[in-house]
């Protein structure tokens, strides 16, 4: 009887319960400003895809607007003039040279209406849409239309539209498009920009540009023909076989910006899933092709040391799924990132230690703190995303792996060296050096003077800053102001004031000027150890009186050298440095130069030369384009020709072996 009443107490507190589980599970995570509901077709044999979405958007600022603008993405691809191609052209990429009438892809909107919801009535607007091109006034483009409505949407107003178009999958070009039996559907949908106080944010699609928009839920049923495998953002929520050969796949996700995926027959599905700190579990879905199989093991555990490491420093991963793709080859689909979901990457042969696929994975995974949970504005402030990643990378990668092996890749096939391993300092230095003084690291992402020094600045040279950031405040602050930076800022759209505040809270208005030196002011930062000068003194000489006299002799008793330390800034970013000398009794002294002059001598009367002398001895700013000026010896070296011969011994091995491979 006490048994039953037991069961009994047990179901009664599940039935309460449950309701409440439902809701944690369902808890969205921040303001719903645009919601998707998408019911979309694939036609593999045409790659079309037709579809109907209808988008509920709130106006979440404080000005009301008469108007909305939409991205149309897939139209840089449908000819060769679009602001896109022609962007890629002048930089010499012959992304369409040899595409046929059928490898264009486009996006077209088929009507456009707004339903009767709220204080709107329903009215059509197809006839109000006009293409935007608000960077360059390239009449041929058309990846951005805007609409006029019939009354302003006024803050906190929310309006409801129905948007019918068809959308013709490309040959790759860049992220998107089908491949054989494979396809990858990114940006593929109308879709709103940002509305913010200042007014439309909605840039054209660029070739080194990525996105920004609202998050919101999207609600998409998929279907395909059932031999496909479908991969995508958010749960699915169920699978239905239609019995015409097809089949309807439904996915479900809050709180996300944007909605990606992909289908192929010849996916391998792998889940395991994740547990966190918390208790919390999170269901890794790898899909994979199957000539990768050998990396099954390498890509999931690459998926849960991102998981592991991200959560402990930028906060605790807060959605149930992602998904891991291992793109197929020649689809250029590879290394990208959507809430969620993420595109790795593997050659050919990837032996361990060479970085892939385990480096790719955590990069594009990493996306999804600063492009997917922080919603950083991609199309102008470039550094915050792909700089961070690049950080959060470097720093997953070493702490789960180690350094990874120094790797030459010859005719495609890798060959590691396993006695050369690549220090932490040296990741990004030398793209940084190369363009330390083309740009200044904050522009808009298509306003760079090329794509070496976009990627530089973007990638590399935050990268850098964040490091040495990193030394300069030392690791229990740094990873502090990370995390209070990272979560402070989730489901919002932060600027570089946004993280300059947080820095300042944390390491106060000096490091913030160096920041603002290294994200807006042009120049490299440039320290050196100019010279070392020893003087011997000579004896008391001349007119004393009795008192001074016995303490010049003292003196010249204890300390005979007169020592001047030259350190000069050839740069033109000012930072903090320290200097040490070494004298030839073994004694040393660290001091602090505030960097800001030209130059500054350190004058001592010593009872032993100096030896050696360091500018920046701990190498925290590694930015700094020089190492090699930073420091002076005046002992002599049995090993200083190695300075002079490694680099033509390097490139006279490597010919050697490429003479020897010819010859065999």
């Amino acid at each position: 009887m006490q048994q039953r009443f037991i069961s009994l107490g047990v179901i009664l507190i599940f039935l309460i319960s449950w309701p409440l589980l439902a809701q944690e599970k369902d808890k969205v995570f921040c303001p719903q400003v645009a919601n998707y509901n998408m019911d979309i077709v694939l036609n593999p044999e045409k790659n079309i895809i037709e579809g109907q979405e209808i988008l509920t958007w709130t106006n979440s600022t404080n000005q009301p607007t008469s108007e909305l603008w939409f991205h149309l993405y897939w139209n840089a691809f449908q000819n060769n003039r679009s602001t896109y191609l022609q962007e890629a052209q002048r930089e010499g990429r012959r992304l369409v040279a040899n595409f046929k009438e059928e490898d264009w892809g486009y996006c077209r909107v088929e009507s456009l209406a707004v339903l009767p919801a709220g204080n709107f009535t329903a009215v059509d607007l197809t006839n109000q849409m006009t293409f935007r091109q608000p960077d360059d006034n390239n009449p041929f483009d058309q990846t951005v239309f805007s609409v006029a409505l019939p009354r302003p949407v006024n803050p906190g107003e929310t309006i409801k539209l129905e948007i019918k178009f068809k959308a013709k999958v490309p040959r790759p070009i860049s992220r998107t498009g089908v491949w054989k039996d494979y396809y990858f559907i990114a940006q593929w949908f109308p879709k709103i920009g940002v509305f913010e106080n200042e007014g439309w944010n909605c840039h054209q699609y660029h070739a080194h540009s990525e996105y920004y928009a609202d998050y919101g839920t999207y609600d998409v049923k998929i279907t395909l023909p059932t031999a496909y495998i479908v991969g995508a953002t958010g749960e699915l929520v169920s699978s239905q076989v239609n019995g015409d050969g097809t089949t309807t796949h439904h996915f479900h996700q809050h709180s996300v910006h944007d909605f990606a995926w992909t289908a192929s027959p010849r996916f391998l599905v792998f889940k395991e899933k994740f547990r966190h700190t918390s208790g919390k579990e999170t269901e890794i879905t790898l899909l994979l092709q199957p000539y990768h199989r050998r990396l099954k093991e390498r890509y999931l555990l690459a998926v849960k040391n991102a998981l592991k490491y991200c959560s402990q420093w930028f906060g605790e991963y807060p959605y149930s799924t992602v998904t891991c793709v291992d793109p197929a080859y020649n689809s250029k689909s590879g290394g990208m990132e959507y809430p969620t979901l993420f595109t790795a990457g593997a050659y050919f042969l990837d032996p361990p230690g060479s970085q892939r696929p385990e480096g790719v994975t955590i990069h594009e995974f990493g996306h999804g703190y600063f492009y997917g949970l922080v919603g950083t504005n991609e199309f102008e402030h470039p550094w915050m995303d792909e700089g961070f990643t690049s950080f959060l990378d470097t720093e997953v990668y070493y702490a789960a792996y180690g350094p990874p092996y120094f790797t030459r890749r010859y005719f495609g096939f890798p060959v590691l060296f396993p006695q050369i391993k690549i220090p932490v300092e040296a990741e990004g230095i030398s793209r940084h050096r190369q363009t330390a003084r083309m740009d200044i690291m904050q522009r808009f992402a298509w306003q760079f003077m090329s794509g070496t020094s976009y990627g530089a600045n973007s990638y590399a040279k935050a990268e850098l800053m964040l490091r040495s950031l990193k030394r300069f405040m030392g690791e229990e602050k740094f990873w502090e102001m990370m995390k209070t930076y990272s979560t402070r800022h989730w489901f919002k759209h932060p600027r570089p004031a946004d993280f300059l505040q947080v820095v300042e809270k944390f390491a106060g208005s000096q490091t913030v000027d160096i920041l603002r030196q290294l994200i807006y002011q042009e120049g490299a930062l440039d320290y050196a150890l100019s010279s070392i000068k020893n003087h011997h003194l000579p004896p008391p000489r001349g007119l004393f009186d009795q008192n001074k006299q016995a303490l010049a002799e003292k003196q010249y008793s204890q300390n005979n050298y007169l020592v001047e330390i030259l350190v000069r800034r050839l740069g033109e970013i000012k930072v903090p440095v320290k200097v040490m000398i070494e004298f030839a009794d073994g004694t040393t002294i660290t001091e602090n130069w505030s960097g800001r002059e030209l130059w500054h001598k350190f004058v001592y009367q010593r009872p032993s030369p100096a030896v050696k002398a360091a500018v920046d001895p701990e190498f925290i700013w590694l930015l700094d384009i020089n190492r090699r000026n930073n420091s002076l010896t005046t002992r002599p070296t049995p090993w200083s020709w190695l300075k002079l011969t490694s680099r033509w011994l390097f490139w006279l091995q490597h010919s050697l072996e490429i003479l020897r491979f010819l010859g065999s």
